[in-house]
């Protein structure tokens, strides 16, 4: 179908554009380089992530240089793992242009575990997990280092892996939890989002309408917020108090609970040899777009505030 035709140009050429920044094509630079990019159009590890190496190659020691660095993927809501029609298809094509390994994370121990995982649970819990299992796969472990790919949710959950890993103690045997080296997001929500996303195609109306209905019982509430994934980076302009209060995730990610800011955040963030966010420019899903780089509503001015002009970054 003509559907399926277009979802498979647009995997494609996500693709191409993972593949080209861990070859090398967008320069290197020791410095945390934010590359705002606007455009249109994922054996050893507990609990259920998956890994997979190329027959080619794979690293063989930590100072491997950057496009040679195990991979990793965190698929979007609504999507899995390993599908050969989405990650599975990502992680096939990173394999072959890079022979590297490509770890792609999963919540659940099937498809529809996995796939429902995006949708309910406590992303906290989550991101250990998988903290926790990058620290236990031994090609990711012999690298001392990976690349981070993430998708729509996946991306402010692939930045989670890259700031809140390194401050965990693991319980893994190799005695070290890895580092991230580069992060690339598509069409993530680091500022959260003040709409419900949507489920996309894969979810029965029944399931969406359940979940609708949790968000409009209010994402805030007990019942809700530690138990939907998207209520956990829900950002509400006209209630910004209470997400603070109430929010058990993002404003943690984001330092911006006073409070309790973690600075190795902060640190861990900038430590990153580069960082590339792309914002689809007629995405309808992330209420604001300008979410994927980090630009957030302003109840104020009823304008969409980017990143230079926040006040973490003065």
């Amino acid at each position: 179908s003509s559907s399926s035709s277009s979802s498979s140009l647009v995997l494609c050429f996500l693709c191409f554009l993972c593949v080209t920044c861990f070859a090398g094509f967008v320069l290197p630079t020791r410095a945390l380089k934010l590359k705002q990019t606007q455009t249109q159009e994922e054996e050893e590890h507990s609990h259920w992530g998956r890994g997979s190496s190329s027959s080619s190659s794979s690293s063989s020691s930590s100072s491997s240089s950057s496009s040679s660095l195990p991979v990793v993927l965190w698929h979007g809501m609504g999507d899995t793992c390993c599908d050969e029609h989405s990650m599975g298809k990502v992680a096939k094509l990173i394999q072959q242009e890079l022979g590297v390994h490509v770890y792609s994370v999963e919540l659940g121990p099937s498809t529809q575990k996995d796939r429902e995982a995006g949708f309910l649970g406590d992303v906290n819990a989550q991101v250990k997990q998988v903290c926790e299992d990058l620290a236990r796969d031994e090609e990711i472990v012999k690298a001392g280092a990976y690349n981070v790919v993430g998708f729509s949710q996946g991306g402010q959950f692939a930045r989670a892996l890259v700031q809140v890993c390194p401050t965990l103690e693991t319980n893994s045997k190799k005695g070290m939890m890895p580092r991230a080296n580069r992060l690339v997001s598509f069409g993530g929500q680091h500022q959260g989002v003040m709409e419900w996303p949507g489920c996309g195609d894969t979810m029965t109306d029944f399931f969406c309408t359940t979940l609708r209905g949790l968000m409009a019982l209010g994402a805030y509430s007990d019942l809700v917020r530690k138990r939907l994934v998207q209520a956990q980076y829900f950002k509400d302009p006209l209630r910004y108090q209470e997400y603070l209060d109430k929010n058990i995730f993002l404003p943690y990610l984001n330092n911006e609970v006073e409070e309790k800011r973690n600075e190795a955040y902060a640190d861990n963030l900038k430590a990153l040899d580069l960082m590339v966010l792309y914002m689809w420019k007629q995405d309808e899903t992330v209420v604001p777009r300008e979410s994927s780089l980090f630009g957030v509503y302003n109840a104020t001015t009823k304008s969409i505030q980017q990143l230079r002009d926040q006040a973490c970054t003065r």
